[in-house]
């Protein structure tokens, strides 16, 4: 809690001639004023344009980053420059008309972000008080559906996903090398095992690495000037070379990230700022490795802090198996192992500049945001070589450009020829591929997979529809082989209970199951069990541990007619998961036992399901539910 007497910083400013509002980052402290005077704006409709701008970049609002407010206050720029050419612009906010939207979204149709641009604005206008009802209905429900992905923001093809990959692992498996090969010198050095006198120049060298170690930098001189002159006339090599055989360069930290977004599927910026904080829930011990990291997506407004789990196997492998050794090959196959790395490589980085993010690296020359040696603060636009806790927006996509990666798409000049395609890299694509790949969502809904991930991905779309259907029919010709589960109808029912040893030869049970099939003694879920230490889907002689789903698939199983409701219920939310997971996830889990049910009420008839469903109970919604969720499965 803040101290007492704290009051919180001033974000809105307005005087006679100042309407300004200021921005503070929730990471960094970092902050930025935005000046609402340079808008030509009746006063009250500028004010109220800087209130709804202080709601939306406040502690409660959605955006928690400098570059996220500069995008909001940019777009709104443009809606401002939209209404001021008017005739006659409006003065206040209740003046503002529906047609206002559509002209600012008419000159953003072009644009592949205009779904994206209109929504962010839309969000932010929400905020300003006195709007008419017609304006803020039109705010509602005017974003425009977005326009196809573009090759930059489509997935990667496994050619050219594999080309990225292996130049960024060999990237940083040769940053590895350098840095653990100084480390150990150097450290044989400290401990005296290099003597000045048999070997001066390796002496000479680590006195060097030592300072650039310790302090960030080569020896300075007496005047306080680095001795970048008298290294390279000793044949140390250059000032980058030495400061690089201890750090990570920007290149690297390109690569990491890549490599980071890949295997985990989180976005570019909540890896580029992920945390060197962590915990380490197996104590260090095993069996599984695993590193958890609190992780921030300014995006999701106060959703934005996210706990993720890291763990020591390749990204194919779901879950351990106690029968398979797994091969993660070394620790750049693993999330687990690359993040580890990247801690090990940045440590004295961190140490040097207080930064407490992951990935810190040392930069030659050039801008962005340096972190201070001796505060960590940052000063952003501060040119010269230094560290750097942050990577540039540009810097991923300018490290692929320098890699000469040419692109499976083929265009064409003007002759009509074709003609090679560089290759675009980025982690927004390769978080794309992460998701075309293992199908799961991260930091996202499924629904959000399906919509925005999958169904818009045109790289990988025909592929992943004939995946599905192959699934599918695979499935479909599995239930109608292996054939439906065993039923007792009403009449079967009544047998049972006049004569149970007849009725019990006839579904190959003893009488005194046939007897606890009818007091509803054997029940699970959607069937009843006969045997339970002679399941399928088990081991012989063990009691069955597979999921009640699977009892539609067991020779063990029999089903009563009392179990119709539940498998009605069943039956309708298995079909209602259509549309809240993805369509390969659907037909992996629940083609089959869907197939299953359906033959399981046709068999039944139409009028004992009509029947039946008006018998379902809200216990009965919620025992399927429980089913689907896992719930009911043994651990």
């Amino acid at each position: 809690m803040p101290p007492a007497g704290y009051a919180p910083p001033e974000r809105l400013i307005l005087a006679e001639d100042r309407c300004t509002v200021r921005f503070l980052a929730e990471q960094d402290g970092e902050s930025r004023d935005f000046d609402f005077m340079k808008f030509a704006l009746a006063r009250p409709l500028r004010e109220a344009f800087a209130r709804a701008f202080a709601a939306h970049t406040g502690p409660a609002g959605q955006v928690k980053s400098v570059g996220a407010a500069f995008n909001s206050f940019r777009q709104l720029g443009y809606f401002i420059d939209t209404l001021t050419a008017e005739a006659r612009p409006p003065a206040c906010p209740a003046e503002l008309r529906p047609r206002h939207l559509d002209a600012f979204a008419l000159k953003k149709a072009d644009l592949a972000t205009a779904g994206m641009v209109i929504g962010l604005l839309r969000s932010l206008l929400v905020n300003m008080e006195g709007l008419t009802p017609e304006f803020t209905a039109k705010c509602s429900g005017w974003v425009p559906s977005r326009r196809e992905r573009l090759q930059s923001r489509g997935s990667y093809s496994a050619r050219e996903e594999k080309a990225i990959l292996d130049i960024a692992r060999s990237t940083v498996r040769r940053a590895a090398r350098r840095i653990r090969g100084s480390r150990d010198l150097l450290q044989r050095w400290r401990d005296g095992r290099i003597a000045k006198a048999d070997h001066p120049r390796t002496w000479e060298y680590c006195t060097i690495l030592d300072s650039v170690e310790r302090m960030g930098e080569v020896p300075r001189n007496a005047a306080g000037k680095q001795t970048a002159w008298w290294v390279a006339r000793h044949g140390h090599g250059t000032v980058t070379s030495l400061t690089s055989a201890l750090h990570l360069t920007q290149a690297e930290a390109c690569a990491i990230t890549v490599l980071l977004v890949r295997m985990t599927g989180e976005n570019g910026s909540t890896i580029i700022t992920a945390p060197a904080a962590h915990h380490r829930p197996d104590g260090g011990a095993g069996p599984l490795a695993t590193v958890q990291v609190d992780l921030s997506k300014p995006r999701r407004g106060r959703c934005s802090y996210m706990t993720a789990a890291f763990s020591d196997l390749p990204t194919w492998a779901s879950a351990p198996r106690k029968d398979v050794e797994l091969s993660t090959r070394d620790e750049l196959h693993t999330p687990f192992g690359l993040y580890m790395l990247a801690w090990e490589l940045t440590a004295s980085a961190r140490r040097i500049t207080g930064s407490d993010r992951l990935l810190v690296y040392w930069v030659s020359r050039a801008g962005g945001t340096n972190v201070s040696k001796d505060t960590g603060n940052k000063h952003r636009h501060k040119p010269g070589r230094g560290f750097r806790d942050r990577l540039p927006d540009a810097a991923v996509g300018a490290w692929g450009a320098a890699l000469g990666l040419v692109a499976d798409e083929v265009g064409g000049d003007e002759a009509g020829r074709p003609v090679a395609l560089p290759l675009i890299v980025g982690t927004g694509r390769m978080r794309v591929t992460h998701s075309a790949r293992e199908q799961k969502p991260v930091a996202h809904t499924p629904r959000t997979l399906a919509d925005t991930y999958l169904r818009r991905d045109r790289t990988s779309t025909r592929e992943y529809q004939q995946l599905v259907a192959d699934v599918l029919e695979k499935e479909v010709i599995k239930a109608q082989t292996v054939g439906g589960l065993r039923r007792l109808d009403e009449t079967d029912l009544a047998e049972a209970i006049r004569d149970p040893e007849k009725t019990a030869k006839r579904f190959g049970v003893t009488p005194a199951m046939m007897r606890l099939l009818v007091a509803r003694d054997a029940d699970t879920v959607l069937a009843a069990c006969t045997d339970p230490l002679a399941s399928d889907h088990s081991p012989h002689g063990e009691p069955c541990r597979a999921s009640f789903l699977k009892c539609l698939d067991c020779g063990c199983a029999r089903a009563m007619p009392h179990h119709l409701p539940v498998q009605i219920a069943a039956r309708d939310l298995i079909a209602e998961r259509r549309t809240q997971v993805t369509a390969l996830r659907w037909a992996e889990r629940f083609a089959f036992p869907f197939q299953q049910l359906e033959d399981l009420l046709e068999k039944a008839g139409a009028r004992a399901v009509e029947r039946a469903r008006d018998a379902i109970t809200d216990a009965d919604r919620e025992l399927v539910r429980r089913l689907l969720e896992g719930e009911l499965d043994q651990r």
